[in-house]
């Protein structure tokens, strides 16, 4: 099993000068995260997401830990591959710059966003979203991997080109996309795209049963341009310390203000008030039912998400517990987000190192 990091880089609004800072301690976390063993780091990409979110350039962080780095992989997750949000010649360019600057390790996980600010902000209709997303991403495959490409789509037309730099892996660097859920998985697998299982967190039962349906169709895939990169990553929240007590209560609290975050933005700024029909199942269900939950009892939901699992937290042996769940599903990677909610950077630095010395070694 592979180990990767994530961050969406929340910035806490109390702390005026936490913005540079923290832009700068991504890059160093990143750094250490090679010296102790990680695979991967993934960066999500949004906008206007003000405290929640500010990786708006995921590229420029992945530049300047390039060139500090030896093993670590690139990966965009996910980088909003609507033509609306980014035209996808943007993309393939500097996907295959960072490749090159890299020696070729990048991976590109697509997505087409989920909040209102977002969908609105760059003047995209949330129900066309989908279909700009699957447009925007077989363009931006294309032209990584083919000279001489000419668009003709709903979305994005444009003559003969050639992308240039040309990346270092062939045909093209290998392609993810985000989700839940056996649906998206299947979908995942039949276009020969790996998946990212990033809404799962530590729902084992959840993520076997998507994995095996991703299993079930990847050998029959008809990938984008001939590649199929058939994996597939579960993601937590995580934080681990001998500091076990403290580290456990920073841990919960930090998802639990990370996820209040996250839902404000989800949830605001639809037009009468509710997702439209494309988004729909951002209002119900699960995610209702825990936003509620933490309204009414956060204190509650912290205990729960640690104790339950919902949390990776605690000392090597806490940790490795919700490792051998993943191990258990069949993920080829555990993505762990430690910077949630604003966590210290002495903290995140401590985790990777613990991570790195007593887990990753066993796992391999």
């Amino acid at each position: 099993m592979k180990f990767g990091l994530f961050y969406e880089m929340f910035v806490p609004s109390d702390d005026a000068g936490a913005e540079a800072r923290i832009v700068r301690q991504t890059v160093d976390q990143i750094v250490h995260a090679d010296k102790f063993g990680f695979d991967y780091v993934w960066l999500t990409e949004h906008h206007f997401l003000r405290g929640f979110s500010h990786m708006s350039a995921p590229e420029v962080i992945f530049g300047a830990a390039a060139y500090q780095t030896e093993h670590i992989r690139f990966g965009f997750g996910l980088a909003l591959t609507p033509p609306s949000y980014n035209h996808p010649v943007r993309i393939a360019e500097r996907v295959a710059m960072l490749d090159c600057l890299s020696g070729g390790r990048v991976d590109l996980g697509s997505g087409r966003s989920t909040t209102p600010a977002e969908l609105y902000g760059f003047g995209i209709d949330p129900d066309q979203s989908r279909a700009q997303w699957q447009e925007g991403i077989d363009a931006v495959a294309r032209l990584l991997a083919e000279e001489n490409v000419a668009l003709d789509g709903e979305f994005v037309k444009m003559p003969e080109r050639t992308v240039v730099p040309r990346p270092v892996q062939k045909p093209h660097p290998p392609l993810w996309v985000g989700g839940v859920g056996p649906g998206n998985a299947e979908r995942a697998a039949k276009k020969g795209l790996g998946m990212l299982f990033f809404a799962h967190k530590t729902d084992y039962d959840g993520l076997t049963e998507a994995t095996a349906a991703y299993h079930a169709n990847i050998d029959k895939a008809e990938p984008i341009c001939g590649a199929v990169n058939k994996q597939t990553a579960g993601f937590v929240n995580g934080l681990c310390s001998y500091d076990r007590d403290e580290v456990r209560g920073l841990a919960a609290r930090k998802t639990v203000e990370h996820t209040m975050h996250g839902n404000e933005w989800v949830s605001n700024g639809w037009p009468g008030g509710q997702p439209t029909p494309s988004y729909a199942h951002l209002g119900g269900g699960d995610i209702a039912m825990l936003r509620e939950a933490i309204k009414a009892d956060p204190a509650g939901v912290e205990e729960f998400m640690v104790n339950e699992g919902f949390v990776m937290a605690g000392n090597p042996d806490d940790c490795a517990k919700a490792l051998d769940g993943f191990k258990a599903s069949g993920v080829d990677q555990i993505i762990i987000h430690m910077q949630m909610g604003g966590v210290p950077h002495d903290r995140i630095i401590e985790s990777i190192e613990l991570i790195g010395k007593e887990l990753i070694p066993s796992y391999r």
